[in-house]
């Protein structure tokens, strides 16, 4: 079985080449070629996209040697045609920053963790690595990124050596190789890094720009790290320089004065929400009393539906209803959202009401004495209400 030359591994910056039809599938739409510009999908890394005789690419991958190229629609043309092969470079290079910087983060966290690197997600918008580290509660992002902006300005160059597999001992290996490769591609980050490894890369470390980590966070009871490098780096740069600027503005303060503004109005902002709860709180306990006097006390089951309260508002009311010994509905048209309490276990309310919400569209739940749901228009919410108030006139 003849394989394809993989020109994107000896030419890395060809974007435009001839190649020739050795087979030809489902009608022209999937294509095996003599020799190709593409990557395929395969290692973390997304497939490279482009177009063949002038029909887009939709994907790229390798099945036993030879790489399977599948179009938008059919290309008139059988084994042994020449074609057109046109690479989507920005893709590409795109692609080959986020995989580069992997390989230089995973180094800085092998260095200084002794992290293993147990897997790389190249995403659309950010790239993930998961490192085996426990959570950590607190890294030292800014440490970690300075390391990297030191190996960038350094210009490391990254080398790919081919090796046969009873030379791997050769190189200090930051991970084992794959078994069964009759010739292995190691990439060299200058001393830095070894790691085999199959996808694109830069040719050296200042043309990654820029490497931010965007998070570090706990997933399966190791470390999962989010980044962005390049071009990628540069506009969430660019985007979060523009919000700090215009909350500055809003705030009517410096940048540098602007973490303490939050903070100070974070507080502020606790303080009102906790005033207008207790505020809240006695329009509701002010409602059951006046209620009671014109009724002659309260009814076993009351209702109320809001078009200008809060589910948190309508929450206080029931409560109140509930301390005087009631059981009470109330819904926020606002909010979509039904909240209802009762004065004791014996109103069951989670156990009653759950399947009455799920029947009229609703997600919620509660407990023996509590019980809420959210709805995703006025008809499902209004259907459960009128459902609820017949199931709990019922009795307890």
């Amino acid at each position: 079985m003849r394989e394809t030359q993989r020109l994107y591994y000896d030419e890395s910056r060809l974007a435009l080449a001839k190649a020739r039809i050795i087979e030809a599938m489902d009608g022209g739409r999937k294509l095996v070629l003599d020799r190709s510009i593409f990557y395929p999908e395969g290692g973390g890394q997304p497939c490279d996209l482009g177009t063949i005789g002038g029909i887009a690419l939709v994907s790229v991958t390798e099945e036993g040697g030879r790489i399977l190229h599948s179009l938008a629609e059919p290309l008139k043309a059988g084994s042994g045609a020449e074609v057109e092969l046109v690479l989507d470079a920005g893709r590409r290079l795109d692609h080959s920053v986020q995989h580069s910087a992997q390989h230089l983060i995973s180094s800085v966290f092998t260095r200084l963790f002794e992290a293993e690197t147990l897997s790389f997600h190249l995403g659309s918008a950010r790239s993930t690595i998961d490192l085996g580290l426990p959570p950590p509660s607190e890294l030292d992002i800014a440490g970690i990124e300075a390391a990297l902006e030191e190996a960038v300005a350094s210009d490391y160059p990254y080398v790919v050596h081919l090796c046969p597999p009873e030379r791997v001992a050769d190189f200090p290996l930051r991970k084992a190789p794959p078994e069964g490769e009759e010739e292995l591609r190691i990439v060299e980050i200058d001393g830095l890094d070894y790691s085999p490894c199959c996808g694109t890369h830069v040719s050296s470390s200042s043309a990654l720009r820029l490497v931010k980590i965007l998070g570090v966070e706990k997933y399966k009871g190791i470390t999962r790290l989010s980044f962005v490098a390049g071009a990628r780096a540069a506009a969430d740069y660019a985007e979060v320089s523009r919000s700090v600027r215009a909350a500055a503005r809003a705030l009517g303060c410096s940048v540098g004065e602007l973490a303490d503004r939050v903070a100070r109005a974070a507080e502020r902002q606790k303080s009102v929400e906790a005033s207008l709860s207790r505020l809240e709180r006695d329009r509701a306990v002010l409602e059951v009393e006046i209620a009671s006097a014109k009724e002659g006390g309260l009814p076993r089951l009351v209702t109320a539906v809001y078009e200008d309260r809060d589910a948190n508002a309508a929450q206080e009311a029931v409560r109140a209803l509930a301390a005087r010994g009631a059981i009470a509905l109330a819904a926020s048209l606002g909010e979509l959202t039904l909240v209802a309490a009762g004065p004791g276990v014996e109103a069951r309310l989670g156990e009653r009401l759950k399947p009455l919400a799920e029947a009229s569209g609703g997600r919620g739940g509660g407990g023996a004495t509590s019980f809420r749901a959210a709805f995703k228009d006025r008809s499902g919410l209004l259907s459960f209400m009128k459902a609820a108030e017949a199931e709990l006139a019922s009795g307890p």
